[in-house]
């Protein structure tokens, strides 16, 4: 089996011959220490993603990689001030992050929608626009070729909204207080992803990605009548859209989400991380009740970073355990 093979086998609910893995960096000071021929741009933009392809090959190969972006359909940005170990990122919606390089850290300094009005004057890009993906069939075949499961990343719909349009606080309260105004932030956050997720699986890529994080480690942000009222429509059609074009969702979604995963099975979901233990996820028992129903991937703490080497091999040794028996796990 080739890589590709691995992860069709592994959403077929087969057992492949290896077990797919997906590892990757998020702190710039990481690829670094670790892998010092590689360096980042932007500490949020996957490395190597401007380089030739064939130089993506060879970090791909290093790493592992079964799984290899070819795209982002979300909003674009550009860094309109950079100074030491700090710059701004400004997005196409005219939303501002400040990311601090070391130690890393992301904040929200501008988030558009303050008013209901602001959310009429936001100019956004059209997702239709065919030069938005220049390049996007051409990459997917070439990785598809070499024997990769491609993924293309979109806006979240609950997540999307907080990270790029409202703060999460006056977010909250929309939802419980102004159900009109909400619905309409998320329509149009939503309508955006669609149209970019099916330009993006017209182009022959095998999933859309998406990060959609709910809750805490302890429970939910949002209640799941909440979530089913909102949220779950929406879902439902970008599920059914990756599925019309022979596709796969992968979602990401941190926290405490048990209340809501017969949901996001009904709806479709075909992989679903990073169901951490620090989220309060528990993988064996979500194995045990969804194994069959959709692929898991992650289960490993977000605090390996604190591990000895010894802690580290046995958390992995009993995650792998725990979560490849039967097969649907990455």
């Amino acid at each position: 089996m080739n890589k590709l093979e691995r992860i069709l086998a592994t959403l077929n609910g087969e057992k492949p011959d290896v077990i797919p893995n997906q590892e990757g960096f998020f702190d710039i000071t990481s690829i670094e220490k670790f892998m010092p021929g590689y360096k980042l741009r932007i500490a949020m933009i996957p490395v190597g993603v401007d380089e030739p392809l064939e130089k993506q090959i060879e970090y791909a190969e290093l790493m592992d990689y079964h799984i290899i972006g070819v795209a982002d359909g979300g909003l674009r940005s550009k860094v309109v001030k950079n100074w030491e170990n700090h710059y701004i990122l400004e997005f196409e919606n005219g939303a501002r992050w400040q990311i601090r390089e070391r130690p890393y850290d992301r904040s929200y300094i501008h988030l558009p929608v303050e008013t209901e009005d602001d959310l009429d004057r936001i100019l956004m890009p059209d997702p239709r626009d065919a030069s938005r993906y220049e390049g996007v069939e051409e990459k997917i075949k070439f990785f598809t070729e070499k024997g990769y499961f491609t993924t293309a990343g979109i806006e979240g719909f609950f997540a999307g909204v907080w990270y790029k349009f409202r703060k999460h606080e006056n977010f909250m309260m929309d939802l419980a207080l102004n159900p009109d105004f909400a619905r309409r932030v998320i329509k149009k956050v939503a309508e955006y992803n669609l149209a970019a997720a099916e330009e993006l699986l017209k182009r022959g890529v095998h999933s859309i990605s998406f990060p959609d994080d709910f809750g805490g480690s302890r429970t939910m942000f949002i209640s799941p009548e909440f979530y089913k009222t909102y949220f779950y429509e929406w879902h439902q059609r970008l599920f059914d859209l990756c599925h019309q074009h022979g596709g796969y969702v992968n979602m990401h979604c941190h926290g405490n989400i048990n209340a809501i995963l017969p949901l996001l099975v009904d709806a479709g979901v075909d992989i679903l991380n990073p169901v951490g233990p620090t989220d309060g996820m528990n993988l064996a028992e979500i194995k045990e009740k969804y194994g069959d129903k959709m692929t898991i991937m992650g289960g490993i703490s977000k605090f390996i970073g604190e591990m000895s080497r010894e802690e580290l091999k046995s958390h992995l040794e009993g995650v792998i355990r725990i979560g490849s028996k039967g097969g649907g796990y990455i």
